[in-house]
């Protein structure tokens, strides 16, 4: 028997994915405040969001929650590392 590979998934700036995609949250990389508020509106790790809308120019509007929206500007959301969902 020989064991199976196993799958990796790719780990992405939340700026890279396109609209329509979900993605996983899988770490956040700031710190204080920042963090903490993007916490309490439910973007996690281990959090399943939808891209709405990627502007290059005003950054990207995702859906969390049961589509509960959240505008992120670009630096915010180049913090944030995903990886697509299977």
């Amino acid at each position: 028997m020989t064991a199976q590979p196993l799958k990796t998934r790719t780990s992405l700036p939340l700026t890279l994915a396109a609209p329509g995609e979900m993605v996983e949250v899988v770490e956040i990389r700031l710190h204080g405040d920042e963090k903490q508020r993007l916490q309490e509106l439910g973007l996690t790790p281990g959090a399943s969001v939808r891209v709405i809308k990627c502007d290059p120019v005003n950054g990207l509007i995702i859906a969390v929650r049961h589509d509960g929206r959240l505008a992120l500007n670009r630096g915010i959301a180049h913090k944030i590392v995903v990886c697509m969902e299977r």
